[in-house]
């Protein structure tokens, strides 16, 4: 065989080889983008809705009165300008309780939007794997494609707690 033949069979083949690479499809890498909206997002919200369930409860309970105080309380009902006193006390307290529960349904949306930001600055990529912290426990996803993730069994490592400033006081 000539060296015009062997260099044309080459070229054949090369130019064969650079036709199948492009016909393969190329999957897109996955990116934080990606798992903040098919993973993230959602547990952002899950995760406010528990934090406003559980501070919700909290209020309720520190609004409860305590068996013994509502049975002397009951007994003082009875005389006339002390129960009205008590029965105000009691408006009032309630009224407290749903102003405070009312504030606090407010905070779920900037919550959400702090715990979202809090666990995208926290997420590493490592190939196709992210890793991020939710409750002290950190989470491993493997991404099967730009939108689609699979939960892996969580990392070794304890996290940083998660400071949350969304349910203070004072803050809007």
């Amino acid at each position: 065989m000539s060296t015009f033949h062997v260099g044309s069979i080459f070229l054949i083949c090369w130019a064969l080889a650079s036709c199948a690479n492009s016909l393969t499809p190329t999957i897109p890498r996955a990116s934080v983008g990606d798992l903040s909206d098919y993973v993230l997002e959602p547990l952002a919200l899950r995760v406010a809705d528990e934090k406003i369930s559980e501070a919700s409860a909290e209020l309720k309970l520190a609004h409860t009165p305590k068996a013994t105080m509502q049975t002397v309380a009951s007994l003082l009902n009875e005389v006339p300008w002390i129960g009205r006193l008590l029965n105000f006390r009691n408006v009032s307290q309630k009224a407290e309780l749903e102003e405070d529960l009312a504030w606090l349904e407010t905070r779920r949306i900037p919550l959400k939007r702090e715990l979202l930001d809090l666990f995208v600055s926290r997420t590493t990529q490592e190939e196709e794997m992210f890793i991020f912290c939710v409750d002290g426990i950190q989470r491993r996803y493997r991404a099967l494609d730009t939108n689609r993730f699979t939960r892996l069994p969580d990392g070794p490592g304890p996290c940083e707690p998660i400071q949350l400033y969304s349910l203070k006081k004072g803050r809007t």
